[in-house]
């Protein structure tokens, strides 16, 4: 049975007679997961209207709480702002619970960890990139209260709320998107609790700091080839990428460990990018589903697995010739060995068989037993296309498939969804 991703706008601004109703078309929807807190994102992302929404067209996130807790005096040292919603009364996860209490719905709450609107002691518990910069709204996971933070966090969502599982998300390193494209994130962290861990492990940060200067020096110079061997090649840049697997995963075994001393009761789930992108942001899934047994991972064939490619691709280079060799340089780097042209990508995205081959990748890489959501794109797409991405994941190695996103979704595509359930 499949799950699909709520926003605090879609509860608050469509209510939920409208939502079970749209959800009610799919005919197959087991686990609704609605956002404890939002992103710097648009929605929907990157352009276009809220299908059915009656009071906004876009929403833009703003990093917030949108549970009633009080974060600044449950762990001050640091915390997330609550949204201003509510602080006047707009609780979104108590609509969800009136409405769906007495339902066969399961509620699994969505909680980004590492990415928000954060106060108190930032600078102590942010991430740094490779020039010295603040990554603007990331905490690293190597920050001394993070876990503290969090686990306060979780506990006290579910003493108000009653739900014992959450799916955790961002639980990694900056990629290159967020409000603008910053590629320069990427090359992180280096604060002063990750070049003492790097010490430790045998890093010397001033070498491989060297490294990244020459890459991004052979980026700036459209020399794509160059700085993908580099990339490759380079064993102080291997040894920051197992640093970046531990920190996070690290990261998650504490955060777990805590929770569970604190309620026993308490489960965590894994939101992780796909398998062929996941290691470069320090996700590991084989160490990380020794800790949790379930996770979604989200394959989006037509949105190039999730990650802004064409962002990252119009950021080094402008002539159609360069795109196109940056854009076989970065299929490269992450080992997309697909026969695809950067013209094809930008009016196609990756072929259908990525969905297959990143589920599949996922199940060899994770533990025994593990249960993997494949995430599907409900936006931006067809009804056609849509069929093709549920088929494709039914068919390979993943148990069931989770939709984002309820709010971004046309109705026809609710009724695409239906019709594969024979609904």
């Amino acid at each position: 049975m499949s799950g699909i991703h709520l926003h605090p706008h879609d509860i608050l601004d469509e209510g939920a007679e409208r939502f079970l109703e749209l959800i009610g078309l799919m005919g197959d929807t087991e686990y609704i997961f609605p956002e404890v807190n939002t992103i710097f994102e648009r929605n929907p992302y990157p352009t276009g209207k809220l299908p059915h929404n009656p009071v906004h067209e876009f929403v833009q996130g703003q990093g917030t709480l949108h549970v009633d807790i009080d974060s600044k005096a449950i762990y001050p040292p640091l915390f997330q702002k609550v949204d201003e919603s509510i602080l006047t009364g707009q609780d979104p996860m108590a609509v969800i619970k009136t409405a769906l209490d007495e339902t066969e719905l399961k509620v699994i709450p969505w909680v980004n960890l590492l990415n928000g609107h954060f106060e108190g002691d930032v600078s102590n518990n942010g991430v740094i990139d490779f020039r010295g910069q603040p990554v603007e709204h990331w905490l690293c996971p190597n920050g001394p209260d993070v876990v503290p933070m969090w686990s306060k966090a979780l506990t006290a969502i579910t003493e108000k709320y009653g739900y014992k599982k959450f799916l955790i998300d961002r639980i990694r390193f900056p990629d290159w998107a967020g409000k603008e494209v910053r590629p320069q994130g990427i090359f992180s962290c280096f604060c002063r609790h990750c070049v003492n861990r790097m010490t430790e492990a045998g890093i010397v940060a001033s070498r491989l700091l060297e490294d990244m200067q020459l890459i991004a020096s052979l980026l700036k110079e459209q020399k794509f080839s160059k700085a993908a061997d580099l990339m490759q090649q380079s064993p102080r840049v291997k040894l920051w990428i197992e640093f970046r697997k531990d920190s996070v995963s690290s990261f998650v075994e504490r955060l777990v460990a805590e929770v569970r001393r604190m309620n026993p009761d308490i489960e965590l789930w894994l939101d992780l990018w796909p398998p062929s992108y996941a290691w470069l942001l320090g996700q590991d899934y084989g160490r990380l589903t020794r800790t949790s047994d379930t996770l979604k991972h989200f394959p989006y064939h037509k949105l190039g697995g999730g990650a802004d490619v064409q962002g990252f691709i119009r950021y080094f280079a402008q002539s159609t010739d360069k795109q196109e060799e940056a854009f076989q340089a970065f299929l490269r780097v992450f080992e997309l060995e697909y026969d695809l042209s950067y013209a094809t990508f930008q009016q196609k995205g990756y072929p259908i068989e990525f969905v297959r081959n990143e589920n599949d990748k996922v199940r060899a890489l994770s533990n025994p037993g593990t249960k993997i959501f494949s995430g599907v794109q409900m936006w931006n797409i067809g009804p056609a296309d849509l069929k093709l991405a549920i088929q494709a994941a039914r068919e390979s190695a993943a148990d069931d498939v989770l939709y984002y996103c309820y709010g971004w979704a046309e109705k026809e595509l609710f009724q695409a969804v239906g019709e594969t359930n024979g609904t």
